[in-house]
């Protein structure tokens, strides 16, 4: 190699310069290119931009796993869950027992109270039934026959058609049965704790149930005589007295008729004696199935005061 001159070093060659000017230049070319964002594509761009600098925009999430190895409990703690579970169940049971127990009380002291208020009612009806209408009725039964069996029929008819009428003023007792129906359909009866109390109820209603269908025959009796009745009354009369003897138990209790209340002028439809004995021996029987229900007024009445006095003595109810 041949060495430069002092000279050759100083100024070069001109052509040489350029040359090695161009040279470097193109060798910074490529580089220049590979690194310019301009040259770069814009996929490449995005790649660069969400690989390379991922972790300065997204924030990786983090999951914490439970731990599920439990450590198994002590026998103690599942013995006093247990038991706590069982004194809950027990105390409701309890509670809804005591809950239902007071229900049925209440409504047991309900339908018993409106049995004390039925009872004091027909005691007194039974008491005017015994005292006042069967007395009465005897009296009239007996007035009648002496009526009838008087010389004569003819000019006697207003006596006649008094007794008479008075002695089939018929009177139909009805037991107090709507408690006793309570008691059965709405099974309060068996409610009912107190065995004194039961065993009265029974009894007095076994003495409405005979009541009941013996009345049912001495009914049919008494429409007989009714019937029996137009064969010897004309039936304007009849309906005249008839609306008397309502008017006067509106405002008695047992209103039968006195003399002014038959019509003056009131006949007969036949004089014939016979024919009245004949009517007169139907109003007998009637009479006599009337006094036998008289021992049953005072059958029920009996069995009525002694519940009565139960049922205050066991629900300690004060009289009124």
């Amino acid at each position: 190699m041949s060495e430069e001159s002092p000279k050759d070093r100083k100024s070069g060659s001109p052509k040489k310069l350029k040359a090695e000017r161009l040279k470097a230049k193109g060798d910074a070319k490529p580089d220049e290119e590979n690194h310019s964002a301009i040259n770069t594509p814009h996929s490449e761009l995005n790649e660069t931009l969400t690989t390379d600098n991922s972790p300065l925009t997204t924030q990786m999430e983090v999951h914490h796993h439970p731990d599920l190895h439990h450590k198994e409990k002590p026998w103690k703690e599942y013995l006093l869950e247990g038991l706590m579970i069982f004194v809950a169940v027990t105390m409701g049971f309890f509670a809804e027992s005591l809950r239902e127990h007071i229900a049925n009380r209440d409504k047991e002291k309900e339908i018993i109270a409106s049995l004390v208020r039925d009872l004091k009612k027909d005691t007194s009806t039974l008491n005017n039934l015994i005292n006042i209408y069967m007395p009465y009725h005897n009296h009239w039964v007996d007035s009648a026959d002496n009526y009838i069996n008087t010389p004569q029929i003819k000019g006697n008819e207003q006596k006649i058609t008094m007794g008479l009428f008075n002695a089939t003023d018929w009177v139909t007792y009805a037991p107090p049965e709507v408690a006793l129906n309570n008691l059965k359909s709405s099974g309060t009866f068996n409610l009912i704790e107190k065995d004194k109390v039961k065993s009265e109820i029974l009894n007095f209603n076994t003495r409405i149930n005979e009541y009941l269908k013996y009345s049912e025959f001495v009914t049919g009796v008494e429409h007989c005589v009714d019937t029996a009745s137009m064969s010897i009354m004309d039936r304007k009369v009849q309906r005249r007295v008839i609306e008397r003897l309502y008017v006067n138990n509106a405002v008695n209790k047992f209103g039968f008729v006195v003399l002014k209340d038959i019509p003056n002028d009131v006949k007969f439809k036949t004089y014939n004696k016979q024919v009245f004995i004949n009517f007169f021996k139907k109003v007998e029987q009637a009479d006599n199935l009337l006094n036998d229900m008289l021992g049953q007024y005072k059958r029920i009445y009996a069995a009525e005061v002694k519940l009565l006095k139960v049922l205050k003595e066991e629900y300690n109810l004060d009289d009124e």
